[in-house]
C-alpha cells in the first residue's frame, strides 16, 4: 500500500508498528494512576477509622499476675494476750487493772496462779475474785477466754480449794489431768502450757513428761508458735519467798531444750526478769493493791535484770510470728504506764 502525498508524488507505506497504539498506552496510565489513588484514600480512610476508634473507645487496661517472687507476703496478724498473777481479794486495785485489761483486745487473760485471798470474808473465793472482774472472759458466748493456773492460795484460803476452783472453771481441759490442774491451750499465736507446782511429787514427775512431750511436739508441728509456760512459784527470784528449786532446769525441767520460748510465775506480788542461760523467767507483779509484801533483796539473784514491788499492773504479751513482746503495764489515772519490756526475736 501507498500513500500520496501533497503534489501527487507517491512516497513508499511505513512499515505497520507492532507497538500498541498510543491511545491506548495512555489509557493503561491512567487506570493504573486512578488505581493507585484509590488505594491510597482507602488506606487513609482505614488510618481514619482506626484513630477515630482508639479516641471514642480507649484501649481497656490489662492486669498481670505478679511474680510470686516480687509479691508482698501480708503480715500474719498479732495475738494479744493479758497475764496477771495475784489479784483474787476483790481489791480496788483488783477493778482497775481488769478496766485496763479490757482496753487491749486481748484473744484471752492467763493467770499465774492465787486467783483467790481470804483477806475479805465478802468477797466469795473464785465467784466474786474471779467473776466479778473477769466474768465475761469466762462466760464468753463464744467459749472462755479465761486460763488460770493454781496457786497456793487457790488451795489453802478459806471457802476456796480445789473441788471449788473446778466448779468454777468447769470448761478446763482433762486431756493431761482428769482433775484440770495442769494442761495446754493455744490461743492463736501463743501456746499456752500451765503447771502446777504445788502438785504431790508424783504429779510433779508426770508433768515433766507430760510438759517434755508437748512442747516437743508443739515445737515441731507449730514451730511459728511462742511456748509460754506458767506456774506459780517461781523458780529464780530476788523477792521475798524463796525459789522454787523443784522448778529449776538442774531439777529435770529442761524449758529451753524442749522448746519453751520464756517461763512465768507468781507468788512474789513483785515483778522480776531473771535471765539464766538464755531463757527469761518473769515474776508477773500482782494485779490488784493491798497484797504488798517486804519487797525486793538488796543484793538481786544472778541473772535478774530488774525487780519492782507494790505495783500493781498486768503483762500484755503481743506475738507475731517473728516477735513476741511482753510489757509489763500500770494502770494510771492518765492510761497507762509500761514499766518493763521484753522483746524476743526469730
Amino acid at each position: 500500500m501507498s500513500h500520496t502525498s501533497p503534489g501527487g508524488e507517491a512516497r513508499p507505506a511505513a512499515a505497520e508498528s507492532t507497538s500498541p497504539p498510543r491511545r491506548w498506552v495512555w489509557g493503561v496510565l491512567a487506570a493504573l494512576v486512578a488505581a493507585s489513588l484509590i488505594t491510597g484514600w482507602v488506606l487513609l480512610s482505614q488510618r481514619g477509622d482506626k484513630g477515630a476508634t482508639a479516641a471514642s473507645s480507649p484501649t481497656p487496661a490489662t492486669s498481670t499476675a505478679p511474680s510470686p517472687t516480687s509479691a508482698t507476703p501480708t503480715p500474719a496478724a498479732a495475738t494479744t494476750l493479758a497475764l496477771i498473777a495475784d489479784f483474787g481479794n476483790c481489791g480496788p486495785g483488783a477493778q482497775r487493772v481488769a478496766d485496763m485489761i479490757d482496753t487491749w483486745d486481748a484473744a484471752a487473760v492467763t493467770t499465774a496462779g492465787d486467783n483467790t485471798y481470804n483477806d475479805d470474808p465478802t468477797c466469795t473465793p473464785f465467784t466474786d475474785s474471779v467473776g466479778d472482774f473477769y466474768g465475761d472472759w469466762v462466760e464468753d458466748p463464744e467459749g472462755p477466754r479465761f486460763w488460770p493456773a493454781l496457786g497456793n492460795h487457790d488451795y489453802e484460803d478459806k471457802g476456796a480449794g480445789l473441788e471449788k476452783y473446778r466448779a468454777y472453771f468447769t470448761y478446763l481441759p482433762t486431756e493431761a489431768d482428769p482433775q484440770q490442774r495442769w494442761y495446754d491451750v493455744k490461743v492463736d499465736g501463743i501456746h499456752l502450757f500451765i503447771l502446777d507446782n504445788d502438785a504431790p511429787d508424783a504429779d510433779l514427775a508426770a508433768q515433766q513428761v507430760w510438759l517434755r512431750e508437748r512442747l516437743t511436739a508443739s515445737r515441731a508441728q507449730d514451730p511459728a508458735a511462742w511456748n509460754v509456760v506458767i506456774f506459780h512459784k517461781p523458780a529464780f527470784t530476788s523477792a521475798s519467798h524463796p525459789d522454787e528449786v523443784e522448778m529449776r532446769p538442774d531439777a529435770g525441767w529442761d524449758y529451753r531444750g524442749w522448746g519453751a520460748d520464756v517461763v512465768i510465775a507468781g507468788h512474789q506480788h513483785a515483778y522480776e526478769d531473771v535471765v539464766v542461760d538464755g531463757m527469761h523467767y518473769v515474776t508477773a507483779g500482782i494485779a490488784t493493791n493491798g497484797l504488798e509484801r517486804g519487797g525486793c533483796d538488796d543484793e538481786l539473784t544472778d541473772g535478774s535484770r530488774l525487780c519492782l514491788t507494790g505495783v500493781e499492773g498486768a503483762m500484755r504479751l503481743d506475738a507475731t510470728a517473728t516477735s513476741l513482746r511482753m510489757e509489763y503495764r500500770q494502770p494510771s489515772d492518765a492510761g497507762e504506764v509500761v514499766l518493763d519490756a521484753i522483746e524476743l526475736t526469730r
